[in-house]
Formats: structure tokens, sequence, C-alpha cells
């Protein structure tokens, strides 16, 4: 039975905000509230300490993650984003013990992102033709299968440090995995 794409983005915000209370976090989620109105997902606090959480989720077996509403045929902006601005990027496990989490600083992210967007533009399609810069890009967990280095390949390897990297969200850079 094939889960709606609603459902696995809905899954990720709720597996996030468990998360995040596990993590002794206080969240709050923007789009219960007002749909996709704000540049976040996830507003969380803990102490003294506010941040903006962006949640992307991938289903079960899939290995890519989406981004879009970047303006087409423009660079992906990498720049003013606040230090408490993360993406969490979810992979939805079979099962509830299977399921991934990369904590990652959204400027890390939106390099990936430009990185992807400078590389696969200048790949022309199958059939010659150039590509278009829709403004929609995706980051793969795994490499190419033609072992071709590509931006936004491999960010599972790339993204070690950052998998279950929850204490970043404390501002410490050291990680630890739960």
């Amino acid at each position: 039975k094939k889960i709606t794409a609603q459902a696995v983005g809905a899954f990720g915000e709720k597996a996030v905000e468990a998360e995040l209370l596990r993590h002794g976090w206080i969240p709050a989620n923007v789009n219960a509230t007002i749909k996709n109105a704000a540049r976040f997902d996830i507003f969380a606090l803990k102490g003294n300490r506010t941040i903006h959480v962006r949640v992307k989720t991938c289903g079960p077996n899939i290995v890519g993650f989406q981004f879009g509403g970047f303006p087409p045929n423009s660079a992906v902006p990498t720049s003013g984003i606040s230090k408490s601005d993360f993406t969490i990027l979810v992979r939805m496990g079979n099962r509830r013990e299977d399921d991934q989490f990369y904590v990652v600083p959204t400027t890390v992210v939106r390099k990936e992102i430009a990185a992807r967007q400078s590389d696969r533009i200048k790949v022309p399609k199958r059939d010659g033709r150039p590509r278009k810069d829709t403004g929609h890009w995706s980051l793969y967990l795994r490499e190419r299968k033609d072992g071709q280095k590509e931006g936004g390949r491999g960010i599972a390897k790339k993204w070690e440090k950052y998998f279950g990297g929850w204490s970043l969200l404390d501002g410490q850079r050291k990680n630890k995995a739960t």
C-alpha cells in the first residue's frame, strides 16, 4: 500500500516534533496553523534558545529529498540565513526504528542545492536538449550509479556528521547520535 506525499510530509513533521520533545525542546508546528505560510515548519524553544526548523521527508525505500520554491534561472540563495535555522531530513523507514534523521544547518543544505543546480543545469537531457531550471531541485542520499560526481548526490556519506545530530540544535559543535 503506497503512502501519499502529503502523508509522508505530515509524518516527517510529527516525527521531528516527537524527537524535539525527546531532546528537551518545546516545538510548535507553524504549518499546523497556517499551511506553508512561513519559511519554516516548526518553531522550537529550549531555555532561552529558539530555532526554526524546516522538515524534508522521503518515504520508505526512497533516497531523495525534494526542494522547491526557488526562482527559476536564479542562483539558489545561500546567504542571509540565521544560525538558528535548521533543515531536518527525515528518511522514513518501513518501521519506526528504521527512521533516519539528518540535522543540518540550512546554510549547508542551501549550498548543496546550489551545487546541484550548478552541476545539473550543465548536463543536457538524454535527447541533447538543454535542461530547464524550474526552481525545483533534489538531493540524494546515494551516489550516482555510474560513479560520476555530481552536486546533490551522496549526501548520506557527505553528511555523516549530521546523522542524529540533535545536539547541533543546542548550539553545540559535537554531535551525539540517538
